[in-house]
């Protein structure tokens, strides 16, 4: 790709976010660390949507190229990270996942609003601690987009494909977990990351997806000032996830529907914890 085009597609993404997306609802506390729980706007102030379904599938294949991108440079360059062993493993995974999320979301008529993206910190590449952070933040914000696409897409009455963004986000949601527990495993001092599962329900910290695209281009991987990175392709990427393209399961969405309907026990209605406390006894007591 020449300078000439990578220009243009930088200049049209940025034009795309400006036009789709109000300043006002940026997520400032996206960046090399964690979303902080005070910057997510509340569900109160939720707008209605103006995205389209082509909008929406749009910007969450760009996420994908931007993940694949970044996953496959780690991969690639697992031994300056200090990547081995079963978190290599991990790594090749979620590679793998995020290609075949962008395989269906292709499928499905999806075209990324930009290939080119930036490394807003070199040490992302070179530092273990660095890089997982950055997978964490970069998955917390995934996961909050697809939450939201969720709501759009019920919105637009497109139940199919809320329940597809549900079953993409909730991989998403593993790999912030697996992020935090190489980070945990890495060093006992750590006590940041203990737990990895640390949310009991995720966070909504976007009201469109769009949003979402905004947020990645203000904490510098869309059109920032750091290093150059092109999206490898498929073949490259397949190429470094290695046996781990084989091994994941579910490598497209899964298309079941419940034959019948499951009511929830009589005691849940009203009396939760006294059905509790009648249907346990002995030793489960001591716990209180």
């Amino acid at each position: 790709m020449s300078e000439e085009d990578m220009t243009r597609q930088r200049q049209g993404m940025q034009t795309y976010l400006t036009a789709r997306v109000s300043r006002a609802k940026l997520l400032a506390t996206l960046g090399a660390g964690t979303i902080a729980a005070a910057g997510l706007p509340s569900l109160a102030s939720a707008q209605s949507s103006t995205e389209t379904v082509q909008d929406i599938i749009n910007i969450a294949d760009t996420a994908e190229h931007l993940a694949i991108t970044l996953l496959t440079a780690a991969v690639n360059n697992a031994s300056t990270l200090g990547i081995s062993g079963l978190v290599l493993d991990v790594v090749q995974a979620a590679l793998v996942e995020e290609v075949y999320h962008a395989e269906f979301l292709e499928s499905a008529g999806a075209k990324t609003l930009t290939d080119t993206f930036t490394v807003p910190d070199p040490k992302i590449l070179t530092d273990f601690t660095t890089f997982f952070n950055t997978v964490q933040t970069l998955e917390t914000a995934f996961v909050g987009a697809y939450l939201a696409a969720v709501g759009e897409f019920t919105s637009l009455n497109q139940p199919t494909l809320a329940k597809y963004a549900f079953e993409i986000g909730a991989v998403e949601a593993e790999h912030r977990t697996l992020a935090r527990a190489a980070l945990a495993l890495a060093s006992s001092s750590n006590t940041a990351d203990v737990p990895p599962n640390n949310v009991a329900f995720e966070s909504r910290p976007f009201n469109t997806v769009g949003d979402a695209a905004k947020a990645l281009q203000t904490a510098g991987f869309i059109g920032g000032s750091g290093t150059q990175v092109t999206y490898p392709g498929t073949s490259a990427a397949l190429t470094a996830a290695g046996a781990m393209a084989s091994a994941v399961m579910n490598q497209t969405v899964t298309n079941a529907t419940p034959t019948r309907a499951y009511p929830a026990p009589s005691h849940h209605h009203g009396r939760r914890h006294a059905g509790r406390s009648h249907h346990h006894s002995g030793p489960r007591h001591g716990r209180h």
